[in-house]
């Protein structure tokens, strides 16, 4: 009798968090780590698309790292050491899951095992403690045990082995390690390309086909994904699964992207899934635990109990470091870490992105006419695109760019916000004419934003969610109602404020980081019900439909990574050619007068609570970013910011009488988000570090 052999198991897609002190960063080398945000949304937008498989690596060293503690987050968690994010992610993971990193034990395996995980990947323990393979697998199961191979090219056909994050070399060569590892009873080996880390250059198939052929387990491969074309690449080599990390936290739908094309290339993958009826794109909340936070701000706002705020045992509050090259604290709003030599990634990218040369400007302009070469409209039945504008002078130069330089068809599309100033109102609706262009104004109920404001101000200490929301909504929607498959925005915020992305990533916008970042977690349906708001108050700020984008292909791009950007010479620019007009009156917190014309609040009372949060302001965004370009010492910086900063504005007056509420109670809530890290309440005063030369 002839046995049938088992049925080939088909390939996976499999997304890597890197998790650091409980954030995901995106990696380079395993040297540079960007943080990226909470990983709560990526395992959330995972779980949605039905991926085969989660691997998450925790690459923390040491004690010190990041705090999640953010009280105007919707999205944060208790705790971040690996078990507390363990268990945050295993509560909305629906797929299996891999976990590794800072395991050294089989009590480690073991309580890994316990909190969520499926298998654990063990790397430098599994060289310095064999052994404790084999003896996990006889315990757990080899189906439980991953050993994680880093491997470095040596030379032609020769690469090493290295450990304790790419740091400690082992003389080991990868296939002879893994052949050990699986005699030692390991399950899986997840392989890693040090040198394609973070590249985009693929994958290293050569060492691929090297570790493949020595062993009779599955090997992961990861290392070097740019493109989804990559990712069918590693299965022809002799992967059981493509791995990625960075390329899945750039792109809209990027797992359903990656799947099609392994698909397309004829491997045998489960279909793509874009969801499943029995999850939820957007978040449900639980209705009775947020009464109970706002309701117990409230009364912390009332009876005046900041002893959160208050410095234990009369010690001072933890000290805030400044970036030695910017004037970025360590605690910031926008995610960013610090070298050793205390210089934050924001500072970093710039200075990376101030080397790149004139033809590297000139390549990447050429990827972008052949993108919207390959979405222009072929018979004038639709615009060849969307452009966000505020009205702005970068809105003023992205439709010069498009319309001019590229020559498009586009459509402006605007989210009225109700807060502009005179000069900005007056700038945004001279663009349709100033173009000769089209322009569609979308302009919510004022009573809903007077509640909105109100609502958003007291959950998250920011008034202006609508506003942050609504323009990374509006425009896609609809782009996704007329069927046009470009949306384009400025520069990307957080590659620029705070270098989030290498420039080689090209991000784009994503229903996850506009939820993330953007929306701080809190997406439209946690306001229904709330102050009468219903459903159909809210349409402005629903986002398209994954099917939506993925039927449409629908991408948001933001042309700074494609065209040199530097915003005074843009403001010059606008100025000169189109009679843009920058503000006559001064702001109140900041010594730039042409930016945020649109909202009024931006530079004002709602940059002002950014203050009353981290204890810096839009000052510190404006000198750090002029420092960066060239035009202004830190010295200097250091005067506009402690003057700036701290400064209450004037504009606070108006907001206070648009949503009905008295200066006394705004203090008083506002100070309820003041992080402990940066303020102390001290002798009925509120203190904090100052910013020194």
């Amino acid at each position: 009798m002839t046995i049938a052999a088992p049925p080939t198991t088909r390939p996976r897609l499999v997304p890597v968090l890197l998790l650091k002190h409980g954030v995901i960063v995106r990696s380079q080398l395993f040297k540079v780590h960007q943080v990226i945000g909470n990983p709560m949304s990526s395992v959330q937008r995972f779980s949605d698309w039905n991926v085969d498989e989660l691997v998450v690596l925790d690459i923390s060293r040491g004690e010190e790292g990041h705090d999640l503690r953010r009280d105007d987050l919707q999205q944060s968690y208790a705790g971040n050491s690996a078990l507390d994010v363990l268990r945050a992610i295993a509560e909305v993971c629906f797929m299996p899951l891999t976990f590794g990193g800072r395991i050294r034990s089989l009590r480690d395996i073991e309580a890994r095992l316990a909190a969520g995980a499926d298998k654990v990947t063990l790397n430098t323990a599994a060289f310095e403690t064999p052994g404790l393979v084999e003896e996990a697998a006889r315990r757990f199961g080899e189906q439980c045990i991953v050993v994680s191979i880093d491997a470095r090219a040596r030379e032609a056909g020769r690469w090493e082995v290295f450990v304790d994050g790419a740091r400690r070399p082992t003389r080991l060569d990868p296939a002879d390690w893994a052949r050990q590892m699986q005699e030692r009873g390991a399950g899986e080996i997840f392989l890693n390309s040090i040198d394609r880390d973070g590249s985009g250059m693929g994958y290293d198939t050569a060492l691929i086909r090297h570790v493949t052929q020595a062993v009779a387990i599955p090997v992961v491969a990861c290392g070097g994904v740019g493109r989804y074309a990559h990712f069918p690449a590693a299965i022809e080599a002799g992967a059981s699964a493509a791995a990625a990390a960075n390329i899945f936290h750039f792109f809209e739908l990027s797992y359903s992207h990656g799947k099609q094309a392994c698909l397309d290339a004829g491997l045998p993958m489960r279909p793509v899934g874009l969801g499943s009826r029995f999850l939820c794109r957007e978040p449900r909340y639980d209705t009775a635990r947020e009464d109970a936070r706002i309701a117990e701000r409230l009364r912390r706002a009332e009876t005046g109990d900041f002893a959160a705020a208050r410095p234990p045992g009369g010690r001072g509050h933890a000290a805030v470091r400044w970036c030695s090259a910017c004037v970025y604290p360590t605690i910031s709003a926008a995610p960013m870490e610090f070298d050793d030599a205390g210089v934050c990634t924001g500072c970093q990218m710039a200075k990376v992105k101030a080397a790149i040369p004139r033809s590297e400007w000139d390549r990447r302009r050429e990827i972008l006419r052949e993108l919207v070469e390959r979405h222009r409209s072929r018979d004038g039945a639709r615009h060849d695109c969307v452009i966000a504008v505020s009205g702005g002078k970068d809105s003023y130069f992205q439709t010069h760019v498009l319309k001019h330089e590229f020559g498009l068809n586009p459509l402006l599309v605007t989210y009225d916000g109700n807060n502009w100033t005179d000069v900005g109102w007056r700038n945004m609706v001279r663009m349709r004419e100033a173009f000769d262009v089209d322009h569609v104004v979308v302009r919510p109920s004022v009573a809903t934003l007077r509640k909105l404001n109100r609502l958003a101000f007291v959950i998250m200490g920011d008034m202006n969610w609508h506003a942050h929301v609504g323009i990374m909504t509006v425009p896609m929607r609809v782009a996704a109602e007329r069927g046009i498959p470009l949306v384009f925005y400025g520069e990307h915020g957080y590659l620029d404020l705070c270098g989030q992305f290498s420039m080689d990533d090209f991000p784009e916008v994503t229903f996850r980081d506009r939820l993330e970042h953007f929306a701080r977690g809190y997406e439209w349906t946690y306001f229904v019900g709330r102050e009468g708001l219903t459903s159909g108050d809210m349409i402005p700020w629903k986002y398209p439909s994954d099917q939506a984008l993925f039927d449409l292909d629908l991408r948001g791009i933001f042309l700074g990574n494609y065209i040199y950007w530097e915003a005074n010479d843009h403001g010059r620019m606008v100025v000169e050619k189109y009679g843009f007009e920058v503000s006559t009156t001064p702001f109140d917190r900041t010594y730039r007068t042409m930016s945020n014309l649109d909202d009024m609040h931006e530079n004002g009372v709602h940059d002002y609570l950014k203050y009353i949060k981290f204890g810096y302001g839009r000052a510190t965004d404006h000198a750090s970013k002029d420092i960066r370009a060239g035009l202004m010492t830190r010295a200097r910086a250091i005067e506009l910011v402690n003057h700036y900063d701290p400064i209450k504005p004037s504009d606070l007056a108006r907001w206070l009488d648009y949503v009905g509420m008295s200066e006394a109670e705004f203090d008083r809530i506002a100070d309820t988000f003041r992080d402990p890290r940066v303020w102390s309440f001290e002798n009925g005063r509120w203190k904090r570090d100052r910013l020194e030369g």
